[in-house]
């Protein structure tokens, strides 16, 4: 999904995100009681940020200490946006977008963009991040003409699109080609999430989950002292689950056609294979499981864009990561290991 403006505003996704927290069979209230009596406290928040809802929730004995840590998460987030939001005027990305150049960027933005400039060569073109001019060129078609663009303009931006055209040298970050410009929207939710489980873990909380859409990372324990239990959206039927994992201290994000469509048969939507300008017409969602959100987003993306057969072995032959994938006609595959985290309910 765009992180920070849907890619067409006036559509609506059919679920809202591709992974979601489950509370114990036993009910929140007897689970707040049994907090209580370890000394324990759940406090959870959940406010709009990078275009979509985040909950954080936190795990502590101290009810006033969980408030102050959420805080101080919601403000990290705030900063980090204003980082990477390319619509947002007087952001670095937006600078290094119109300029084509920029000194001396963020130091979590050059990390951002050398951890996505290696996703692009470990997934051979399939991520990348000068994907906007492609982005910008549907959604400005859609909101114009209500449908695609022709082959000829998808051929003019893609002539845009290539990490190979990335100079980097002396903090300095420079575009080779006049046009060019760069979105974060398929790793950074991952990457802000993971900076906001780092403030829990400094802060000593007992257990804590940040959901941002889909994109997740569970910290410590839950509830009942056991990893997080979570739910893997089924791709086509609002409210169904295709597995329950449970995972502790890793992260899980989840890339779908059904979260910001162009067309109602999802056969155009927000991913495009940046290597062919449209997008893929195999696969309906993956859910990767990695040690890291930015990981986990990223791979997410282009896994769905590879495809069931060079996806899936991608992510097999990565240590410490495992997906699942839902193709057009709803099969799914899975990773030699993701049953390992599948739990029954």
């Amino acid at each position: 999904m765009e992180l920070f403006r849907s890619v067409i505003d006036r559509r609506k996704a059919v679920g809202i995100a591709g992974v979601v927290a489950l509370t114990a069979a036993g009910g929140l209230r007897v689970l707040r009681s049994l907090l209580y009596e370890m000394g324990f406290e759940l406090v959870r928040d959940t406010r709009t940020k990078m275009g979509t809802l985040v909950t954080i929730s936190v795990v502590h004995q101290d009810v006033d200490i969980c408030k102050a840590i959420i805080e101080k998460a919601f403000l990290e987030i705030d900063r980090l946006e204003n980082l990477f939001n390319r619509y947002r005027k007087g952001t670095p990305l937006r600078f290094l977008n119109s300029v084509g150049t920029l000194r001396d960027p963020p130091p979590e933005m050059m990390e951002l963009l050398q951890r996505a400039l290696k996703i692009h060569d470990l997934t051979d073109g399939a991520f990348d991040v000068t994907i906007a001019p492609l982005l910008d060129l549907y959604s400005n078609s859609f909101e114009e003409t209500g449908g695609p663009p022709s082959a000829t303009q998808i051929e003019s931006a893609l002539s845009l699109v290539g990490s190979k055209n990335i100079h980097i040298e002396k903090q300095t970050v420079v575009f080779k080609r006049v046009g060019m410009s760069l979105s974060f929207d398929g790793i950074a939710k991952g990457y802000i999430v993971d900076q906001v489980a780092d403030i829990l873990e400094k802060d000593g909380v007992k257990g804590g989950l940040i959901d941002a859409g889909g994109d997740m990372v569970a910290i410590g324990e839950d509830l009942l002292g056991q990893d997080w239990r979570l739910a893997i959206q089924h791709p086509r039927k609002r409210g169904d689950y295709l597995s329950v994992i449970s995972i502790g201290n890793r992260a899980v994000a989840t890339s779908g056609d059904y979260m910001d469509y162009l067309t109602d048969d999802l056969r155009l939507h927000h991913i495009m294979d940046p290597r062919l300008g449209t997008s893929p017409s195999h696969t309906s969602s993956v859910s990767v499981v990695a040690g890291t959100a930015t990981d986990a987003d990223a791979l997410s993306t282009a896994a769905l864009v590879m495809g069931p057969d060079e996806g899936i072995e991608l992510l097999n032959e990565l240590s410490g990561v495992e997906g699942l994938l839902v193709t057009k006609d709803q099969e799914i595959i899975k990773t030699r290991g993701f049953s390992d985290y599948e739990v029954n309910i």
